[in-house]
């Protein structure tokens, strides 16, 4: 079972990593390189997720061989586990933070109307700061205090507790082993790991899927209305009767003849200006409906990649609140095992799918 899980694991995270790397390439590659906000956000994006899946992707080495009587592959030691349980926390962090900015991004061209220029110098900083700050801060604060340990598939347990320290007090090294029990457990590493979490488990699902809200919302409502505006439009410039016009021009002569020809060219201008304003109106909403879909899709990949992994820790947590060993369910885990280092595979099929249907026409 746990060879199993390591194994799934571990090649789930190599394609994300060969997926990720490959967008990097694509995006350095592309004409636009790194000069719009989007690729940049998505760099970063693809770059957490590198870290993440390399630090799982090594089917079980980096953890401590204290635990090989249990977990298949385990080679390594206590720095080993800091290494990638520093790594597994940044990495994660760093790609669900960088899927808020993005969204975020989309929401300030859709519905506020934002321009590029006003986004990159006023928004974007913040846009990278807050997922590479948050995610070394949270990094850095747990390997402070002793956090990243052995949790049966990784490192990013508050408290080192493996078979063998059970009936062992905290502190104690049993013999034959080398890390000593309950290493962690006199901390704050839980509840500096439970607030880092609650930015996967939490915050981030709940601020993509507001923003996406949010820009579904706008772009409905401005299609509606260009729908009515575009009925108004048709009507205003259709030829209207003018009871008037053959009495003026036989009466008036040739000044009937100059105030109808004024009448229309006044027509036309006005037919002409609505028709301009119109083909602008719908060539915004075109734009906006694009990155709308665009952030949907991404959103979507991020929920697909971490759903699982909400659902353990939610049960993990119920569990731990009222006292009930519960076991997590075989299916639920093996989810895990499998989505949770994927979302670079995803972003790569998001990111390839315009070109390759551009291609195909």
């Amino acid at each position: 079972h746990e060879k199993n899980l390591t194994i799934i694991l571990s090649s789930s995270a190599i394609v994300s990593t060969i997926s990720s790397s490959t967008l990097i390439w694509m995006i350095v590659r592309s004409p636009e390189r790194l000069t719009t906000t989007r690729h940049r956000i998505l760099f970063g994006m693809a770059v957490g997720d590198i870290i993440y899946s390399l630090s799982i992707a090594t089917y079980g080495a980096m953890l401590p061989s204290d635990v090989d009587y249990w977990i298949w592959n385990a080679h390594g030691n206590q720095t080993t586990c800091n290494v990638s349980g520093f790594m597994t926390i940044v990495g994660m962090l760093m790609s669900c933070l960088y899927s808020c900015s993005l969204n975020i991004y989309s929401l300030a061209i859709v519905k506020y109307n934002k321009t590029d220029s006003y986004i990159r110098t006023k928004m974007e900083p913040f846009l990278h700061a807050v997922p590479i700050v948050m995610s070394l801060a949270f990094g850095f604060a747990l390997l402070a205090t002793r956090g990243y340990n052995h949790d049966g598939l990784g490192c990013i347990a508050p408290t080192y507790d493996p078979p063998h320290c059970h009936g062992i007090e905290d502190g104690q090294v049993r013999e034959g082993f080398e890390i000593p029990c309950g290493r962690g457990g006199d901390g704050p590493s839980r509840i500096i790991l439970s607030v880092g979490f609650s930015f996967v488990v939490f915050w981030s699902p709940a601020t993509t899927s507001v923003t996406l809200g949010m820009m579904h919302r706008h772009v409905s409502r401005q299609e509606r209305r260009m729908g009515r505006y575009g009925e108004r439009a048709i009507n205003h410039s259709a030829p209207q009767e003018n009871n008037n016009t053959p009495a003026a021009s036989s009466v008036g002569g040739s000044n009937g003849i100059n105030s109808m020809m004024r009448s229309i060219a006044t027509s036309v201008n006005r037919t002409f200006g609505r028709l301009s304003s119109r083909s602008n109106s719908n060539q915004n909403n075109s734009t906006s409906r694009v990155v709308m879909v665009r952030a949907r899709a991404y959103t979507i990949a991020f929920l697909l990649t971490w759903s699982w992994f909400i659902v353990f820790m939610v049960f993990n947590e119920l569990g731990r609140v009222d006292g009930v060993g519960r076991e997590v369910p075989l299916a639920l885990e093996y989810l895990v095992a499998f989505f949770s280092p994927l979302q670079g595979f995803w972003n790569l099929i998001i990111f390839m799918y315009p070109k390759v249907m551009k291609a195909k026409r």
